[in-house]
């Protein structure tokens, strides 16, 4: 099935031009044959009348004087030829036809009275065939003339004709082409424009001054702003429900703080249940609040984000007075929210720096089809069985446990929802390396 706009209309012309031509080529060969055809039997009918006139009955029998007659028919196998009978008696012949003779079967009308097309000697012949009345005598005329001359010849003006036509409708291809191309620059804007979007070049779409289009252009740059209206609405919903339901929990952790003086096991029991609660509810909030795939025009700059949070991580672990190493070009970028790359790149980096002994090293490259992270600490590291649990569990983990399971649900749900992949390796510096992929667009499939 053919996509293309362009290569459905080239189809369709060709379809259409060659329908058209072939058509208009039946009719110019059959136009061209008749007007031959009515030519010759205008021809035959007065060279019959000739003849006619040149029978002439003395006292004795019937006589022709041939010096009243074209001289063509006295050239053997002219092409022109003659032959009459006389009251049902035998065929005289005319010279021209040697030893031959005119086919008086019934042969195909060509729309003339009393012409008929044979083929003698398969040559086609025009044959006239009439009887008339003369001085008391039956006299049947048959006159015939070769007509292969003139059907070579109108084969060949048809192969002209088709060959000419040919050329025509390529130039007119070649001419719709072109045409369509520049009746659909617009399309190929916007295609383009679109394509700029996707990589975060642009916030909206340029305005276009095509009528046709100019609707579509108006509904795509709508359709961006309300999907950035209902994100933005969305999280901030949900960061309404955490500041609500951060005062309930507060009055009750309160309140197990008073049960804890008239039963200490029951408020231990109560207080455990909110820890739980509280750590349930802070990981589905963080996982409500991830975007999910890029948004039209998203573009975050990963060597500023990556800064701010080295300049938090310096702060949080700075009894370890830990060196960070980071590689990442100035231009490579993520596509996608800035919220979502805090969340993911600030787990990663936490569990590096929690593990780590004195280095961790963070570098970023940006392809044609995808983002690459590394992020490698100098710790312990993790036993390649222990990884695949993590990685089969990442979804279920229990965040409250310390280390490289804190927050790798959030990062496994971020990762999911970007249709990209991250797995755990050894690192040269001794620990953990995490490599992380994620495509630069959506519709790009990571191998």
């Amino acid at each position: 099935m053919i996509r293309s706009i362009q290569g459905r209309l080239n189809i369709a012309f060709i379809g259409l031009t060659l329908t058209i031509f072939a058509i208009l080529w039946v009719i110019q060969g059959s136009t061209l044959r008749g007007i031959a055809y009515e030519f010759v039997g205008t021809r035959l009918s007065s060279d019959v009348f000739t003849l006619l006139q040149a029978l002439e009955r003395d006292e004795r029998a019937w006589q022709l004087d041939t010096r009243r007659i074209s001289p063509v028919y006295n050239q053997p196998m002219s092409g022109h030829y003659y032959q009459y009978q006389i009251n049902e008696g035998e065929w005289v012949h005319s010279r021209s036809l040697w030893d031959g003779e005119i086919p008086t079967q019934a042969g195909r009308g060509v729309g003339q009275l009393h012409i008929a097309l044979h083929v003698q000697n398969e040559e086609p012949w025009l044959v006239y065939d009439h009887t008339f009345q003369k001085q008391e005598g039956t006299i049947r005329i048959v006159l015939a003339e070769d007509i292969s001359g003139i059907e070579a010849e109108l084969k060949r003006l048809g192969w002209w004709v088709g060959a000419v036509g040919v050329v025509f409708i390529a130039v007119l291809l070649l001419a719709q082409i072109f045409i369509i191309k520049r009746g659909l620059k617009s399309l190929t804007q916007v295609r383009q424009d679109i394509a700029r979007l996707k990589q975060g070049d642009i916030r909206t779409l340029p305005c276009v001054e095509t009528t046709e289009v100019s609707p579509l252009v108006d509904e795509i740059n709508y359709m961006v702003d309300s999907m950035c209206m209902r994100l933005d609405r969305s999280r901030n919903a949900v960061g309404n429900l955490a500041h609500a339901a951060k005062t309930p929990l507060t009055v009750i952790d309160r309140q197990i703080e008073v049960l804890k003086q008239h039963s200490p096991n029951c408020a231990e029991a109560l207080q455990q249940q909110s820890a739980e609660l509280r750590g349930l509810m802070e990981r589905e909030l963080t996982r409500a609040r991830i975007a999910g795939t890029a948004l039209p025009g998203q573009r975050v700059m990963i060597d500023a984000e990556v800064e701010k949070l080295l300049k938090a991580m310096r702060m949080i672990h700075q009894e370890k007075g830990l060196q960070f190493e980071v590689d990442i070009k100035s231009k490579t970028f993520f596509p996608g929210e800035r919220d979502d790359l805090i969340e993911l790149l600030g787990n990663l980096i936490d569990n590096a720096c929690k593990w780590a002994q004195s280095t961790v090293r963070i570098s970023g490259v940006l392809s044609e089809t995808c983002l690459t992270i590394f992020i490698e600490d100098d710790g312990p590291g993790i036993p390649s069985e222990k990884r695949e649990q993590l990685l089969s569990r990442g979804e279920r983990l229990d965040e409250s446990v310390s280390g490289h399971g804190l927050g790798l649900s959030i990062v496994t749900d971020i990762v999911q929802q970007y249709q990209g992949c991250f797995e755990l390796l050894d690192s040269d510096l001794g620990g953990l390396r995490v490599h992380l992929r994620l495509p630069r667009n959506r519709d790009t499939q990571l191998s």
